[in-house]
């Protein structure tokens, strides 16, 4: 067997091995990414909402003086 063919003969052999293995782990990741995303959005959405919300309801009601 020249080395072409052997090559082509080989890519063949471990085509659906790589493929199989490849399928697997991406559907493996996808709720790693989606558990991350939605983690991201969580804690922008209570960084910029939830804590100001919070603050002004737990934080006692003062005038505060104007320094102009």
């Amino acid at each position: 067997m020249n080395v072409s063919d052997a090559a082509a003969r080989g890519t063949v052999d471990i085509l659906r091995p790589i493929l199989t293995t490849s399928i697997t782990t991406i559907a493996g990741l996808i709720p790693l990414a989606n558990a991350i995303s939605f983690g991201l959005v969580a804690s922008t959405l209570i960084a910029l909402l939830i804590i100001p919300c919070l603050y002004l309801l737990l934080t006692p009601n003062k005038s505060v003086a104007n320094s102009n």
